[in-house]
């Protein structure tokens, strides 16, 4: 996440003056109905793997957003959190905890979760063309 890479093929997510290219599953006709903070634990994409995705992906065939952010910043990490026990902690649920949460000790995470600040909704087919 930190490198900005594209979470299909791994090369660079595009970015241009407008910021990097993200794609959420949200309603685009609708931003009142998107939540108040926009995070998000999928990295950027490309171009290329960006229009492939909503062709091919199950979610965001049904609907999405693609997004040209300009800030953005870590905000925490997603994992299976853990509560104490006997002899071993014991699994509680999956979650997203804040950097500042005080729980991500008990966190066994697999993934960053950004928050989108400052952000302009485009349309991913003149982008692509």
């Amino acid at each position: 996440m930190t490198r900005l890479l594209c979470q299909v093929c791994g090369g660079r997510a595009d970015h241009n003056d407008d910021g990097v290219l993200w794609l959420l599953g949200e309603d685009p006709r609708d931003p009142a109905s998107w939540p108040e903070d926009l995070l998000t634990s999928h990295p950027p994409l490309c171009l290329p793997c960006a229009a492939k995705s909503v062709r091919l992906c199950p979610h965001l065939s049904q609907r999405y957003v693609a997004l040209r952010v300009r800030e953005f910043y870590l905000a925490g990490v997603w994992g299976t959190l853990h509560r104490p026990g006997f002899p071993l902690p014991v699994v509680a649920d999956a979650a997203g905890v804040a950097f500042d949460d005080g729980r991500p000790r008990w966190l066994r995470a697999h993934s960053l979760i950004t928050r989108l600040e400052t952000f302009t909704p485009v349309d991913l087919a003149t982008e692509t063309h």
